[in-house]
Formats: structure tokens, sequence, C-alpha cells
């Protein structure tokens, strides 16, 4: 009995000496909790993870980014108690930005912490929006979540209808907001058509093909952005309501710039620009004003083709912006397609989608002038039958840059595929054979290898 009681008193102080070693113990720890989190055994970390929050609170940023992990991880499976999960979840992402602002990047963190609080209802509206609206005005670069942006322009229009920011400040942000959302759809954009236009003469790599994946998933992602943003503005943009608050402003402010430069910006995006408002409004700013943007303004509203040509191409030399070039570009192409000027209207196309490499619209332009030039193109009956082949290249690249035209590229390059040569056409032909190039000498003056 007596040894029994020994055994027992040493076991019991053992096992305290050990306890409080552990707890005692940071580094060895948070190598044991790293180490589950990594291998994501969460649930193993979890357990640990308290007990480094109430010991070793200072040890080290790892913490909190597995800590954010863990919590992310509770929430996703519903284990445990919702409101516990998302209140370490905000503690966690908090830390990260008082404690370790060298280490994480803050606006980012910030921008997750919003999130979470928009998600489940944390704090005020007000607070949400502002630290959305500050980190996109002062960090743009970082402000690149999709799921962030949505929320963003959620809670500005709530704002507006609560009466915290006009409708002027509303559009602002939107204004701005599709202009980032653009210009990030033209990075991921121009990334695919440059190793598209790599494929069509070698093979890429699995890197390069998993990077075409990966920007095709951004594009669309920007694209469900774009129409939820447009979709929660719903129709205070629209022409029928912006002409009727613009026009009844016109008086008290046509000889100002900046009202005048905005209600352009403004009716060009929403292509109001057959209204008297938008013609009144472009000459009223061309005259205490000329620049670049009343340029293009009156280039619209031209009647003639030699005019219209006349103001874009001066808009272009006063240095309008890439993405209203890029329209001077298309709008220009659709003209010259319109008289039959091919080579015209592709030179154009082209230039518009290098200025905006996630335009696809011009390619479907190309595609279709390419498809009606089998009876001018090809030296025999199977050449112009190939000339689909190339139709549908130029359908296929607008769905690959554009998601939002992604159905109907598909549609218009499955139908020129059908057109072209089948495999029977290619075996009965003697003089061709499976990956023959046969190459157009008129107008299109392009490639293309027999499948």
């Amino acid at each position: 009995m007596k040894l029994k009681n020994t055994l027992l008193i040493a076991i019991t102080l053992f096992s305290i000496a050990f306890t409080k070693a552990q707890e005692t113990n940071c580094p060895t720890l948070l190598s044991i909790f790293a180490e589950d989190a990594k291998s994501k055994n969460y649930d193993e970390a979890y357990k640990n993870l308290n007990i480094l929050l109430e010991k070793c609170p200072d040890a080290s940023a790892a913490i909190y980014q597995y800590g954010e992990q863990i919590f992310e991880y509770r929430l996703k499976k519903k284990i445990g108690d919702v409101n516990e999960n998302v209140d370490g979840l905000i503690r966690m992402l908090k830390t990260e930005v008082d404690k370790y602002p060298t280490v994480v990047n803050v606006t980012k963190k910030e921008d997750e912490m919003v999130s979470v609080m928009y998600k489940y209802n944390i704090g005020t509206q007000e607070e949400q929006f502002n630290i959305l609206d500050k980190n996109f005005k002062d960090d743009p670069k970082n402000f690149t979540d999709p799921k962030v942006m949505i929320t963003y322009f959620k809670l500005a229009e709530k704002q507006y209808k609560d009466g915290e920011i006009d409708l002027q400040r509303l559009f602002n942000i939107y204004d701005k907001l599709t202009k980032h959302i653009e210009s990030l759809q033209d990075e991921r954009s121009k990334v695919v058509s440059d190793l598209l236009k790599k494929q069509e003469t070698t093979s890429l790599t699995d890197k390069e093909e998993k990077q075409i994946g990966y920007q095709e998933k951004n594009l669309k992602n920007y694209g469900i952005v774009m129409r939820s943003v447009n979709g929660t503005l719903g129709e205070l943009a629209n022409c029928d309501k912006l002409i009727p608050l613009y026009d009844a402003e016109f008086a008290a402010n046509k000889t100002s710039k900046e009202w005048l430069s905005n209600v352009l910006v403004r009716l060009q995006k929403k292509d109001c620009t057959e209204d008297p408002l938008y013609i009144k409004s472009v000459k009223a700013l061309h005259a205490i004003n000329p620049s670049a943007k009343t340029a293009y303004g009156l280039g619209n509203i031209a009647t003639s083709t030699q005019e219209k040509f006349k103001y874009w191409d001066q808009a272009v030399e006063l240095g309008i912006d890439n993405d209203t070039k890029a329209n001077i570009y298309y709008k220009k192409g659709n003209l010259y397609k319109s008289k039959g000027q091919f080579g015209s209207a592709r030179r154009a196309y082209l230039d518009a989608t290098e200025l905006r490499p996630s335009f696809g619209q011009p390619y479907l332009k190309i595609a279709e002038m390419v498809a009606n030039s089998t009876s001018s193109c090809g030296a025999n009956p199977l050449e112009k039958r190939a000339i689909y082949w190339v139709a549908a290249r130029y359908a296929s690249k607008a769905g690959r840059v554009d998601p939002s035209l992604k159905r109907t590229a598909a549609k218009y390059a499955d139908s020129y595929n059908g057109a072209a040569p089948s495999k029977a056409d290619i075996f009965a032909n003697s003089a061709y054979s499976s990956g023959d190039t046969i190459t157009f000498n008129c107008w299109i003056g392009e490639s293309v290898r027999i499948p």
C-alpha cells in the first residue's frame, strides 16, 4: 500500500512538472502547434492554440497566422460555437495587423477582417465601410480580393441609402472601383493573350498551362464582381436616371469644368451618348476647356466618318486614357468593317485589344470578317473552307480573354469549326494532309495548321 501511494505521488508530481514545463516551454509548444497546423491537423493544433495565446502571446506571428487558418477551418466545418469561432478569427486578424504590421499585408488582413465582420454582422456597417474605403484609396494595389470588392460596394450603397454619402460620391466610388477592376482584368488577360499567342507556334510548359488556368479563373471572378457591382448600383446608373438628374443641374453647372467632366465620363460609361444632354455637355466643356475628353465626345456625336476620325485622332494626340483609346480604335474598326475595309478594320481592332487586353469583342468582329471572306481568300475550295479555322481561333480567343463572352464565343467557334474541312475532306485531297500549313495571301495574311 505504501509503495502504491509512493508511485501515485511520483506520477502526480511528474505530470505536474511535465504540464508546467509544457506550459512554460514556448518554443517547444510553438513547434508542436506549427507542425500540426502545417499538416492541416487543425483539431490538434486548436488544443494548443489557447495555451499559446495565454502563456506565449508574443512568441511568434505564426500563432496568429495559423490561428486564422484554424478558425476558418472550424467555421467551414461548423465545429464548436459559431460566435466563439468568429470572435477568434477576428482576434487573429486584428492581432496580425496591430502587432505584426511588417510581417503581414495590413491592407489584405484588414479587408479579410471586414469581410468576416460583414458576413457575421459584427460592428457597424459604417465602421466596415470606412475601413474598406480607406484601404481602397490608400492601397489599391493590394485591394484585389473579389469578395472584398463586392462587400465594399454593397456597403457604399447602404451608406447612400442611409443618407451618409450622397449620390455623387456613390458614383465616384463606382467609377473608381470599376476602373480598378478593368485594370486588373487587363493585367490578367494580357498574360492569357500572350501565352495563347505563344501556343500558336510552340507547346506551352506545364507551368504556363497552369498559369492560363489560374488567370482565367481570376478573370471569371472579376467578371462576377463587375456584374455584382453593376447589379448593386441597379437603376441608379441607367440613362433614364442619370439624364434627368444631371439635366436638372446643367444650367447651374454649365461653366464648371469638374462637373461637366464627371457628367461626360458617366454618360459615356453608360452609352448615354445619344441624348441632347450629352451633346450640350460636350460642347459646353469643349468651349471652356478643349481636351482629349471633349475631342472624343465631339467625335462620338459627329455625323460624318471624316469628322469622327478627325476628333478621335485629336483625342489620341491630346493623350486620352488607354481605356477610351481602346474604344476609339474599336469604333474605328466598326466603321471600317461597315465599309468592307477588312484589313484596316482588323488593325484597328487589334490596336484596341493591345490597349485593353481583356477586350474580347474585337476578336469576335475579326472572326466574323474572316468567316465572311471565303469568296475572296483561298486558292481552292479546301483552302477557302480552311479560313473557318482562323475565324474559330479568333472567336475562341475572345472567350479566353473576356469570360463574359465565353458562351457566345464558344457558340461562334463551334459554328466556324463545323464549317471547316472535315477529316474526310482532308483525306480526299491529296495535296494536303494533317499538320500541313495553309497561308492566306489576302487581307487575312495569316497561316493555319491543318488539324
